[in-house]
């Protein structure tokens, strides 16, 4: 007879306990299957920004099988105040939107949770998931925007979000749920701020979320300048309209409010827009000032914080006088109208390169969009200047935000609007007004992409009202692939300006670094000190495509016309391609004709071969060029120093060479230096660096050695844009050229 085992036998008491522990195994993943999984979130930094921002952030990722491409991981640090989540039952999932942008996607992007110890996960899936902020996150902004998610697909839900401050002093606000998704304003202190999202519902019980977000400000990057301007005779008052001039007041004081939640906003929204490309939590940063807090309509008038400072100037001209001028749309003249008085305000120190200032121009009634002012921006050009118009319909703090961009109080027949359909409800003029203010504080460029920020109202709300000027129902869920948006090439060029330099960023050059273009054989090399960061291909006038060196900008970039012209598949093989090059030091170069541009050589004497000739492509040639070749390279003579004559400009550069011989470049001046070389270690002559007025006038002048070595600057140090002028790899320089007057101008070097 076999023998039995007692412990495997159906009888034992072991085979029973390993039985039932196999069933609740069973269970329990047939349980977790059935609860909802929390959403990924995803890290959109740029590769090379190892800010703070990053460094409390890990990665962790599994991948599932091979029908699916959905990644399951662990959720940031998450605390709920439900202990218990109701099990959700598997329904077929309706055909709804969902958000694209903050999708489960890894594709370009790293995948961070960074669980702290002993986090729990969410326990209900009506507690709020935030997807467009991580716990422990560096911003850099004191208003950021939230994006978050609230129950599950197959059941939509409503209801409010209240947004929770560690602080006693900011109070709690609400936001609406539509569809189940929710945005929020969070206002931010320096340091970590502990914020908690309280999910509430007629139907449901509360559920809260807790996210920990970090923000240092950027306090080393130049700041953008708020204000508002008055005529010397000005009142003070803009236009208001309805139930706004009773409840707010249409003065000096409601414009300053209104302007200063408008800079927060078309902040909070350009740090989103950066976080979506993939180029790290970058925002500009506002001028700011200790006083009375007015961000929040329920502060005492007792609290102090940090607030954006808004000026209040006076123009020396009258309300009359500049309304003549805008009726006139005469751009230069208000823009000098506007210079007279800002340089009047800030004084004489507050220089134009480090000056970026937003105006409101309160006695103008339009938004100034006509030529020479609608271009022009403050982050681009130093000013950005704006009219009054539709500023009653913007919110003055952040509990108006909603409200005021879901108000369909109709606008009432004006003198400059006599037909009030046109004009629409109140949220469409805040929306037109907001998106006005963001192209004229903010706009890199002139748009080469459309922008359409006629849909920014979209950003901040999850629910659009019915449009009067369209006579179209709004958007029952506004998920971010429905807003508005800042193109790519915009955001690149942000990426490298100044006011969005993150601390961890190498500090930027003190003036604009202007790529150089050498041509050679077979296509062109651009060059710059800082990098190239940006190239934009256009055909004629048209923009066609862009090149981006984001990860790490190049000190020399080589092009080809074939290469260029594969990218431009659907354009004729015989048009012109146009250039646009930008450095990471904010200089610009355009190569007009890409095909002619390598063509700028020039025979050498005695059969030495042919001479390439570099240029910036900003200078035209009027008073006729001149080229010199060293005598170095012709008679075999060595070159001993260079001689440079300078006043408040360079005059001229005298070449002397081991025979007591000499080439003169330009005219002798008063004032020389000499430069030598040491020969005698083998010191050569490498190139420039030069100093440039706005015409390519040479200012100040640099020599560059073959050892690293370089001379003190000989002229002015006051210049508009730098150049540095070397060869490129395995060429040697061989002479200059330039236009030579009483100064040096459009100065080159000669290459083989």
């Amino acid at each position: 007879m076999p023998s039995v085992d007692l412990d495997r036998s159906p009888g034992s008491s072991s085979f029973h306990s390993r039985f039932t522990d196999k069933m609740k195994m069973k269970l329990l993943k047939k349980s977790k299957n059935q609860l909802y999984t929390p959403p990924t979130v995803i890290e959109a930094s740029e590769s090379t920004d190892t800010s703070a921002e990053s460094s409390s952030l890990s990665s962790s990722s599994s991948s599932s099988g091979a029908t699916s491409q959905s990644t399951s991981i662990t959720a940031p640090s998450i605390q709920s105040s439900a202990s218990l989540s109701p099990p959700v039952t598997q329904q077929k999932e309706r055909t709804r939107p969902k958000s694209e942008l903050y999708s489960s996607s890894r594709r370009n992007s790293h995948i961070s949770t960074a669980p702290s110890a002993g986090s729990t996960l969410p326990t209900s899936p009506y507690a709020p998931r935030l997807l467009s902020v991580q716990e422990n996150q560096w911003v850099h902004q004191s208003l950021l925007l939230v994006f978050g998610q609230v129950g599950v697909p197959e059941k939509p839900c409503g209801g409010t979000v209240t947004a929770h401050h560690h602080l006693e002093g900011y109070p709690a606000t609400q936001w609406p749920v539509s569809e189940g998704y929710f945005k929020a304003l969070v206002r931010l202190d320096p340091g970590p701020n502990k914020l908690r999202f309280e999910y509430n519902s007629s139907k449901t019980p509360s559920f809260s979320t807790s996210l920990t977000v970090n923000m240092l400000p950027l306090t080393a990057s130049p700041p953008l300048h708020l204000a508002v301007l008055l005529g010397k005779d000005s009142a003070g008052r803009f236009d208001c309209q309805g139930e706004r001039q009773e409840h707010e007041g249409n003065g000096t004081e409601m414009a300053q409010k209104k302007l200063r939640m408008a800079a927060h906003l078309v902040q909070a929204f350009t740090a989103e827009q950066m976080y979506r490309n993939r180029l790290g939590r970058r925002c500009f940063r506002l001028e700011e000032e200790w006083d009375v807090d007015t961000l929040s309509n329920r502060a005492t008038n007792s609290t102090m914080r940090n607030l954006a400072k808004v000026h209040v100037i006076r123009s020396e001209k009258t309300v009359d006088e500049i309304r003549r001028i805008e009726q006139t749309e005469n751009g230069e003249a208000l823009k000098q109208l506007v210079k007279q008085a800002v340089d009047k305000h800030f004084g004489s120190g507050f220089t134009a390169i480090k000056r970026y200032i937003a105006i409101v121009l309160i006695d103008a009634k339009g938004h100034l969009q006509f030529q020479g002012l609608s271009d022009e921006s403050a982050l681009n050009d130093g000013f950005g200047i704006i009219g009054s118009r539709s500023l009653y319909t913007l919110p003055s703090c952040i509990e108006e935000v909603v409200p005021s961009l879901s108000d369909c109080t109709r606008i009432g027949a004006t003198a400059d609007s006599p037909n009030a359909t046109q004009s629409g409800f109140f949220w469409e003029a805040a929306t037109l007004a907001l998106g006005a203010m963001m192209e004229a504080f903010l706009s890199p460029q002139t748009p080469i992409e459309p922008r359409d920020f006629r849909k920014v109202n979209r950003t901040f709300v999850t629910k659009e009202p019915y449009s009067l000027k369209t006579k179209s129902p709004g958007l029952k869920l506004s998920l971010p692939q429905e807003e508005c948006s800042w193109p790519r090439v915009d955001c690149l060029r942000f990426r490298y300006h100044p006011c969005f330099r993150l601390p961890t960023d190498p500090l930027p050059p003190p003036l604009p670094d202007t790529p150089q273009i050498y041509a050679l054989e077979n296509g062109i090399v651009v060059g710059a000190s800082s990098g190239v960061a940006l190239i934009l291909i256009y055909t004629g006038d048209t923009y066609r495509d862009y090149i981006e060196y984001t990860s790490k900008p190049e000190r020399e970039v080589f092009l080809q016309e074939d290469v260029l012209r594969g990218k431009l598949s659907d354009v004729p093989k015989s048009a012109t391609i146009k250039l646009k090059i930008y450095s990471a030091g904010q200089g610009e170069s355009v190569i007009e004709d890409f095909h002619a541009a390598q063509k700028l050589s020039l025979p050498l004497p005695d059969k030495l071969g042919t001479a390439f000739k570099s240029s910036t492509g900003k200078f035209q040639e009027v008073f006729g060029e001149q080229n010199l070749v060293f005598d170095s390279l012709v008679a075999g003579r060595m070159l001993m120093g260079i001689r440079i004559f300078h006043n408040g400009f360079v005059d001229g550069l005298e070449f002397q060479y081991e025979d007591q011989s000499s080439q003169l470049f330009g005219r002798k001046g008063e004032i020389s230096t000499d430069f030598p070389l040491d020969t005698r270690k083998g010191e050569s002559l490498m190139g420039f660096q030069l100093r440039v007025d706005e015409v390519q006038k040479v200012k100040g002048i640099e020599i560059l050695t073959s050892f690293g070595r370089r001379s003190p600057n000989y002229g002015s140090p006051d210049a508009s844009a730098v150049t540095t002028l070397v060869a490129p790899r395995g060429r040697t320089i061989a002479g200059v050229a330039g236009m030579c007057g009483e100064s040096l101008a459009g100065f080159t070097i000669l290459y083989k």
